[in-house]
C-alpha cells in the first residue's frame, strides 16, 4: 500500500513504485510488454526502411500507418498496466471487461496518443510546462480504463491531478532521467559486447562479431539500444505516476485508509478461519501442565532470551556494506539538494512578493532589492556575451581564408570539398582538363558537386563519411527531387569507376559529369 503524499518525498515515491513492481505478478508486466515490444520492433523496421536508399514511398506510407496503429496499441496496454498497478495499491479486485469499458479505453488512448505527439515536443522546447504535461499523460493512462469516466471526465480529472504538487513533479523528472541514462549505458555496453561474448562462449562466429566497430557505430544499433532501455524502464516510470495518482486521489477519497482496512479485514478473516479449523478441537484438551510447558518453551525462544549475550552474526560483505552506504549517501544528498532548492525558491518568492501597503494609491517607498538588480544585470551580461560570441563565430566563418588552387593537391585522399567553393573547384577542373589530366579534372568536378550539395544543406560534409553515405543522405533530404538523386548517384558511379577503378577518363566523361551537375541544379531549382 502506498504512503500518504504528505509524508512522502520523491525518493519515497520511487521506493513505493519499486515495491509496487516487486509485488506485481509477471502477468502485469507482460501487459506492458505486449504493447511496448511490437511498437519498438515496428519503429526499428520503419527507421531501417526510411534510411535505406531505394525504399518505395508506398512502403514508407504503409509502414507509417502501421506504426500509428502500433502506437495506439502500445498506449492501450500501458493503460491496462497502469490500472492494474493502481488497483493493486488499493487492494481492490479486478473489474470485468465490458464493451463500454473497452471502447472508452481505445478511444481515449487514440485521442491522447495523437495529441501527445504534438504536446510533448512543445513542452520540452518551452520547458516550463514539461512536468505538468508528463504528469497529465501518465495520469490519464491510469484513468483510461475506468468505465465510469468518459473521455472528457478523464481528461478533466487527469488535468486536475497533474496540477497538484508541481515541485514534486519537477523533482521526479531529473531523477528518472538520470536512472534512464544509467540503464541506457548498461544496455549499450551489454549489446556491444554480446556478439563477442557469444563467440567466446560458444565459438559461433557471426556477422556481428566479424563487423567489429561497425556494429557499434551503426545508427540502428543505437536506436535498438534506446528501444530496449525504454522497454525495460517505462514500466517503472508508469508505476511511479500510478503511485502518485493513487496518493493524490487518497487525499479526496481516503482510498489509502480503505486499502489498509481491506488488508486488515483479510487478515482477521484468515486468522478466524485458522482458529476455527485448528484451535476449536483442541480447546477442550488444554490443561494447566500443557499451558505451563508452552509458556516455558516460548520464553526459551531467542526473542525472549534477553539475559544471554546475543549470538554473533556473520559479518556483512564489504561490497554489500559499501553499496548500502553509497545508496544512503546518494539518497541523503538528493534530499539535501531538494531541500536547498525548495529553500531558495521560498527565499526568491519572499523577495519578489510585494510588501503590504495600506495606502495602495501611494507611490512605493523603496525600490527593488539589490539582489534583483544583480540578477537582472547578470542575465543581461550573459545575453550580451552569447550574442557577441554568435556574431564573432559568424564573422569568423565568413572571413575564413580560402585556400588557393595552387595549394590544392587533387591526389590527396584526405581532401575535403569545403576547402574551396564550387566555382573554384570548377575552375581547377578546367585547368586540369586543358593540361590533359582528365582524371584529376573529374575529381575536382566531384568535389564541386559535394561543395554545392553542402552549400544547399543537402549533405553535412565530414571526413569520415563515404560516398554511399553521402548518397543516402541526399536521398533522405532531397526525397522531393528524385531526378536529382539519380543524377548524383550516376556521378558517384562515374567518379568511383575512374578514381578507384581502371577506367580511362576522357573529355567526354568530364563533360557528361558537368552536364549531370547542371541538370541536378535545374531539378532542385
Amino acid at each position: 500500500m502506498a504512503s500518504p503524499l504528505a509524508r512522502a518525498s520523491v525518493i519515497d515515491l520511487l521506493e513505493e513504485a519499486v515495491h509496487a513492481l516487486r509485488a506485481a505478478s509477471l502477468g502485469i508486466l507482460v501487459y506492458h510488454w505486449i504493447g511496448s515490444v511490437p511498437f519498438a520492433l515496428g519503429l526499428l523496421v520503419f527507421w531501417n526502411d526510411v534510411t535505406r536508399p531505394g525504399t518505395p514511398d508506398s512502403t514508407c506510407a504503409a509502414e507509417s500507418l502501421a506504426l500509428a496503429f502500433l502506437l495506439v496499441w502500445m498506449n492501450c496496454w500501458r493503460a491496462v498496466f497502469a490500472g492494474h498497478v493502481h488497483r493493486q495499491l488499493g487492494r481492490r479486485e479486478e473489474l470485468p471487461w465490458t464493451r463500454r469499458r473497452l471502447w472508452r479505453l481505445v478511444s481515449s488512448q487514440a485521442f491522447l496518443g495523437g495529441t501527445k505527439l504534438v504536446a510533448m515536443p512543445v513542452a520540452i522546447s518551452l520547458t516550463i510546462p514539461l512536468a505538468w504535461t508528463v504528469a497529465f499523460y501518465r495520469t490519464a493512462a491510469v484513468l483510461a480504463e475506468r468505465e465510469q469516466l468518459d473521455l472528457l471526465e478523464a481528461i478533466a480529472k487527469a488535468r486536475r491531478l497533474a496540477g497538484f504538487e508541481q515541485r514534486q513533479g519537477w523533482r521526479i523528472i531529473p531523477i528518472l532521467t538520470i536512472l534512464y541514462v544509467v540503464l541506457l549505458i548498461n544496455v549499450g555496453v551489454f549489446l556491444a559486447f554480446l556478439p563477442q561474448l557469444i563467440r567466446i562462449g560458444t565459438g559461433y562466429e557471426s556477422a556481428f562479431s566479424r563487423g567489429g566497430t561497425y556494429f557499434v557505430t551503426n545508427s540502428l544499433f543505437w536506436l535498438a539500444t534506446l528501444a530496449l532501455a525504454w522497454i525495460l524502464f517505462d514500466p517503472f516510470v508508469q508505476a511511479v505516476y500510478s503511485v502518485r495518482c493513487f496518493q493524490l486521489e487518497s487525499h479526496e477519497t481516503g482510498e489509502d485508509l480503505r486499502a489498509a482496512l481491506r488488508l486488515i479485514r483479510k487478515s482477521v478473516v484468515a486468522a478466524a478461519m485458522v482458529v476455527v479449523l485448528l484451535g476449536v478441537p483442541g480447546l477442550a484438551q488444554v490443561t494447566s501442565e500443557s499451558l505451563d510447558r508452552s509458556i516455558r518453551q516460548t520464553l526459551q525462544s531467542p526473542e525472549y532470551d534477553w539475559r544471554s549475550a546475543p549470538a554473533r552474526t556473520p559479518g556483512v560483505p564489504w561490497l554489500v556494506a559499501a553499496t548500502d552506504r553509497f545508496a544512503d549517501s546518494l539518497k541523503e544528498a538528493m534530499r539535501t539538494a531538494g531541500d536547498a532548492l525548495e529553500r531558495f525558491i521560498e527565499w526568491l518568492r519572499d523577495r519578489l512578493r510585494p510588501a503590504p501597503n495600506p495606502n495602495a494609491a501611494a507611490p512605493p517607498g523603496a525600490a527593488l532589492h539589490w539582489s534583483i538588480y544583480l540578477l537582472i544585470a547578470t542575465m543581461l551580461a550573459l545575453a550580451a556575451l552569447i550574442t557577441w560570441r554568435l556574431r564573432r563565430a559568424g564573422s569568423t566563418r565568413t572571413r575564413a581564408p580560402v585556400v588557393t588552387g595552387a595549394a590544392i593537391s587533387l591526389q590527396d585522399e584526405d581532401l575535403l570539398p569545403d576547402r574551396l567553393p564550387e566555382e573554384r573547384w570548377i575552375a581547377l577542373a578546367e585547368n586540369c582538363g586543358r593540361q590533359g589530366d582528365f582524371r584529376s579534372a573529374l575529381r575536382a568536378l566531384y568535389l564541386a558537386n559535394l561543395a554545392w550539395l553542402g552549400h544547399r544543406e543537402m549533405i553535412a560534409i565530414h571526413p569520415g563519411k563515404t560516398n554511399r553515405e553521402y548518397e543516402m543522405e541526399v536521398r533522405r533530404k532531397a526525397r522531393a527531387f528524385p531526378e536529382a538523386c539519380s543524377l548524383f548517384a550516376s556521378n558517384i558511379a562515374s567518379f568511383e569507376r575512374a578514381w578507384y577503378g581502371m577506367h580511362d577518363v576522357t573529355a567526354g566523361d568530364t563533360d557528361l559529369f558537368r552536364r549531370h551537375l547542371q541538370e541536378m541544379k535545374a531539378a532542385v531549382a
